[in-house]
């Protein structure tokens, strides 16, 4: 962690040099939260510009390549109209970015969105569904295999922990920070069985895990479950 955040002062430095008018840097995701997994997590940054051009993608470029060599990662770059009409676009993302973010510089833009529980509702059954038809489409294929469905469950989890935020988020509740509690109390609320989500949560970095045909038939049986809690979920409903 302490070399996550030498990187992250030093990229703040360089952006600061850079002397882009009205800019925000904001960190968000595991890193922002306290739980970065060296080797796993990835080191989430936004930035807002007061407008995106050519010019200033130009200025950035040498910082942002040095940034992928390092973190692993390319940061978000929006203008700030943009931003201000991402809500209804992205609002599974813009939730669960205040589920814990940190500005770096710059004001608050998180400050600045409303988003709306229908939309919230819409991309997370959209999502669940979506991750619900790959992983049948996986058990379907490799269900005997043990090793193929730990790397599928390992690579699906980061996105799971993120729609259990949004399913909390819009049932009105504060999503834990600890990814386990998060599961087990998103299973709480949505009826599905927390364990069996926290089993590959604490197997995400372990490369060899070989996951029994159980251990997924759980794991699969509780993105159902999620899935059919936000499909009936009526707005206003534990608000």
């Amino acid at each position: 962690m302490k070399q996550v955040e030498a990187l992250l002062d030093r990229f703040v430095a360089d952006f600061d040099r850079l002397a882009l008018p009205e800019a925000s840097v904001v960190l968000h995701g595991s890193v922002a939260r306290g739980q970065y997994l060296p080797g796993w997590s990835d080191v989430n940054l936004l930035i807002l510009l007061e407008g995106v051009s050519t010019n200033a993608l130009e200025a950035l470029r040498p910082l942002l390549r040095w940034w992928k060599e390092e973190a692993r990662s390319v940061p978000l770059i929006l203008s700030r109209a943009e931003w201000r009409r991402a809500a209804d676009a992205y609002p599974l993302e813009i939730a669960e970015m205040r589920t814990g973010y940190r500005v770096l510089r710059g004001s608050d833009p998180l400050m600045e969105l409303v988003v709306r529980p229908a939309d919230l509702r819409q991309a997370l059954e959209r999502e669940f569904r979506g991750k619900l038809l790959r992983l049948r489409q996986v058990y379907a294929l490799l269900g005997d295999d043990g090793k193929a469905l730990g790397t599928v469950a390992r690579r699906s989890v980061s996105p799971i922990l993120l729609l259990c935020r949004g399913l909390l988020v819009l049932a009105g509740e504060s999503p834990p920070a600890d990814p386990v509690d998060l599961v087990n109390r998103a299973g709480a609320v949505a009826g599905f069985s927390g364990p069996a989500v926290a089993r590959v949560v604490t197997r995400r970095g372990q490369e060899d895990w070989a996951c029994s045909e159980a251990e997924f038939q759980g794991y699969l049986a509780a993105v159902e479950t999620a899935a059919g809690f936000v499909d009936n979920h009526q707005i206003g409903e534990r608000q």
